[in-house]
Formats: C-alpha cells, structure tokens, sequence
C-alpha cells in the first residue's frame, strides 16, 4: 500500500470459518511477521462486504495486529449455505460475530481481543457470549437505529421507508437491492429484521419485540465511539450517543468529529475505511486500540460505571 511507507510484510489469507448451524462465512486474515499481541475483529456495516476493510485491515496488520475480517451470511462471500436456515440480521449477531470471535481466538489463542466496528458492527455485542472477554472496541458510526433518532428531516424520508417502501420490496422479492442502499442485495430475512429495529425504541429486539440484550452488562472493554457531524443519512450525532447507555460496564469515550477537524472536505458514513483517509487518522486509532486492550488485560474492571464520567476527546489534527 503506497499510502503506508516501510511497512512489515504481512501474510494475507483467505479462510472459511465455521458456524454452528452450518454456514460458512468467507473471511480474510491479516497476519503480521512480527506481531503486537492484540487481535482485531473487524464486523462490517449492514450489507458492506468484507473487501471495503482490507485496506484498513492491512495497516493494522503492519502496525503488528492480527486482523480478521469476514462476510455475514447471504453478504458478499458468504453466500447462504444449504444446510443453514435463511439469514436473518440476528443471526449475522447471535451466530456470525461470536463464530469470527472464536475462529480468531483459535488462531492466536492468549491475545487480548479487541473489535472495529463499523455502524452495525457495534450494535451487536450484547449478543457475544465472548463480550467479557473483549478489552477494547473501536466503533466507527455504530448508532441507535431508532429511526426516531435522526433530524426532523430525515424522519418523514425513514417514516415512508420503514413504514412502506420496505414491506412493499420485501413482500414483492424477498430482498432488498444493493443499489438501494449503496452496498450489497439484503436478502428478505435480513430486511425485516432491521425493519423491526428501527421501528422499536428499543432497537434489538426479539420477534416478540422485547429488548434482546443477554450480554449487554457484560462487555466492560474500553470502548471508543467515534461519530462525524456530515454523516446524517446513516450516523447522526444523536443515534450515536443513544448508544451509549447500551453498555452500561463499557468504559466509553465520544469523539464527533466534523471533517474540518481532521483537514477533510468530508468523511461520512464510510469515509473512515477509505484507503485516502489520511494516514494519520488511522494511526491515532490504532495508538488507542493497542494501549487500550494493553491496559485493560492489566486491571480489574468496576462492575458499573457513570455516565456522566463519559469523557468527551478532542479531535485528532
């Protein structure tokens, strides 16, 4: 990567991993000569394929991280296995996530577990078994999806969407088109789920519409949420900061970044993971991730935290 100067070789691998259920999900490892002994577990943006992260990925793995990235089931690589049931964006958190986070902890068994999250990918982690066993998140745009959450110019737009346009192409042809949404097809599962979310207050919900969250107290990593002030299609300020309360034991820090902060026209929703984001910005990031998870395998973990001891960080220049 020319943007990388005298970067370590790094081994990049393709592998399958295993869910219980049967499915085989596609997936890429990033393992650097001389390693730095902390893991990243990259879980993707609904309907982004895992190749929008390799460049991301690869600096992470010449800063010495081992870094795997992986498609959900019925997304890119991981096409819907036989033996499986169709997929549904639960599962893509109950069964997808936790079978990366074991494949990963088989492959380099001691290290501290960390995850980059990019919006969906956060939204999970209280469905890991693993989530005690994280020691630092770095979340990229991972938002509340109430659609409430979002300006009083958006809402009208996400009312006619969720409430019409959805159940009409869903019923119609059982997905969702890439183009719809800028990534890739949703199959029908998939969609209907994240319909319910973001039509509940509560977001994650079961098919009964209580609150799922069976691990939710249980992440207590340092846990970094990072927002940017033009993403109001898919990360509003206000979505990102509802999720904090989601992790009660995490100890959370907020950076909203305007791309002006950071000498950028804009960033968006997706702007973080390109490969012309100034390098810089991801050096920061992968500073924190390191001392975080260095500094959390060495400490014993409050059982609660305050809220209003959230501290707020200033933009990297």
């Amino acid at each position: 990567m020319s943007m990388i100067p005298n970067a370590p070789q790094i081994t990049i691998t393709s592998v399958s991993i295993p869910v219980a259920d049967g499915q085989r999900l596609a997936g890429t490892l990033f393992e650097p000569q001389q390693g730095n002994g902390v893991s990243v577990q990259v879980n993707a943006a609904t309907g982004v394929a895992r190749r929008y992260y390799e460049s991301f990925a690869a600096y992470l793995g010449s800063r010495g991280f081992t870094v795997l990235t992986f498609d959900y089931r019925g997304i890119g690589g991981s096409p819907r296995s036989p033996a499986a049931p169709p997929p549904r964006m639960l599962d893509w958190g109950r069964r997808d996530i936790p079978a990366a986070a074991d494949f990963l902890a088989s492959r380099l068994p001691g290290a501290r577990r960390t995850m980059v999250c990019h919006s969906f990918g956060g939204q999970m982690l209280g469905l890991l078994p693993q989530a005690g066993e994280i020691a630092a998140v770095l979340a990229i745009a991972s938002q509340h999806g109430y659609w409430r959450n979002w300006s009083r110019a958006h809402q009208l737009r996400l009312f006619l969407s969720w409430y019409v346009a959805f159940p009409l192409v869903v019923t119609l042809i059982d997905r969702i088109p890439g183009w719809w949404l800028g990534g890739q097809p949703l199959p029908g599962g998939v969609a209907r789920d994240w319909r319910r979310w973001c039509c509940s207050p509560h977001y994650l919900v079961g098919d009964d519409g209580r609150p799922l969250r069976p691990y939710n107290h249980a992440l207590r990593a340092d846990m970094r949420l990072i927002s940017f002030a033009d993403d109001l299609d898919f990360g509003p300020k206000k979505g990102v900061d509802a999720l904090v309360d989601y992790y009660p034991n995490a100890f959370i820090e907020r950076l909203h970044v305007a791309p002006r902060d950071w000498g950028l026209q804009r960033i968006g929703h997706f702007g973080f993971f390109k490969r012309d984001m100034p390098v810089k910005h991801w050096a920061a990031q992968a500073d924190w991730l390191e001392r975080a998870a260095q500094a959390r395998s060495q400490q014993a973990v409050p059982q609660q935290q305050d809220r209003a001891a959230i501290r707020p960080l200033q933009p990297v220049r």
